[in-house]
């Protein structure tokens, strides 16, 4: 359990599909939002107070600026199928980043391209999330290595997606200075920190 959730109800609490028809379905059909307290601590904070322990005091003012900031995220739960392609469009405009959730098991949707798309449009930065991890081994039956490598080809294929829509991007826009910056955000990559993986009961 997560401390939110208890696992009497994980993988069957729907905090943002309020609708009764939408936990009928089990499908989101409007856009809910949601606020998250966070406490966000730079990676370099521990290093910085090692300096700063270690030298002759001018590392405090780095210190502080590493210091640990507490901040209120605002999430917006959008519909993913196309009949609901307005809730998705207005909930976009609204955002600074865009968190794409893909299943591990179910991959790469039509309706994916289009989002990638709208996203880029709006300039947002994207966040990957493979969904569901699990499903691999509990209902797959796939060992440690075939889940590894299905999910490294996951990301290779949304990779291949975005790459397509950024030299497509190009070529309609016609500015090629900023390309490298923009392959680099909508390039996903555990290493550089925007994949997150998550898992559906287990």
């Amino acid at each position: 359990s997560n401390g939110i959730i208890s696992e009497r109800l994980a993988g069957t609490l729907r905090y943002l599909d309020s609708d009764a028809e939408e936990q009928r379905r089990g499908i989101t059909m409007r856009a809910s939002a949601i606020g998250l307290r966070h406490s966000y601590v730079p990676p370099k904070m521990s290093q910085n107070k090692k300096n700063v322990k270690a030298g002759d005091g001018s590392g405090s003012a780095s210190s502080k600026s590493s210091s640990a900031r507490s901040m209120v995220i605002h999430l917006i739960d959008s519909p993913g199928h196309v009949d609901f392609s307005a809730e998705v469009t207005s909930s976009l405009l609204l955002c600074d980043s865009a968190i794409l959730v893909v299943d591990a098991v179910e991959g790469l949707c039509a309706r994916t391209h289009s989002l990638v798309r709208e996203a880029y449009l709006h300039q947002l930065l994207p966040v990957l999330v493979i969904n569901k991890v699990d499903r691999l081994c509990m209902e797959m039956g796939l060992d440690a290595s075939e889940a590894y490598m299905r999910i490294r080809e996951l990301i290779e294929s949304i990779n291949a997606v975005c790459a397509a829509m950024l030299n497509s991007a190009a070529l309609d826009e016609k500015e090629f200075d900023d390309q490298d910056s923009r392959d680099a955000i909508w390039n996903f990559d555990p290493i550089k920190g925007n994949v997150v993986f998550a898992s559906a009961l287990h």
